[in-house]
């Protein structure tokens, strides 16, 4: 599901599963997965979503979104800390 997902979109990342006691879904998490999906492509991921709901209906596939960007964003070395002190007069 993550290959045919990732395939389709800009970026994919897999995030850990979440706990059943935050998702509040019955059955345990066994992907967490965010995808990048240009606003074009919407309407087409929603479809390959279905689609593979549909190939693999032992699992149930859940879509929310859109949610911002912050996946995406790439941790950078931390920058020094500089102290800024008033003028002493």
């Amino acid at each position: 599901v993550h290959a045919a997902l990732a395939g389709y979109v800009a970026a994919a990342r897999r995030h850990a599963p979440q706990d059943r006691r935050l998702s509040g879904a019955p059955t345990a998490m066994v992907l967490n997965g965010a995808y990048l999906v240009e606003t074009a492509g919407v309407g087409g991921f929603a479809a390959l979503v279905r689609e593979l709901a549909d190939r693999h209906p032992e699992i149930r596939l859940e879509l929310t979104g859109p949610w911002p960007p912050y996946s995406f964003v790439a941790e950078g070395p931390a920058e020094p800390v500089q102290t800024v002190r008033e003028p002493a007069w």
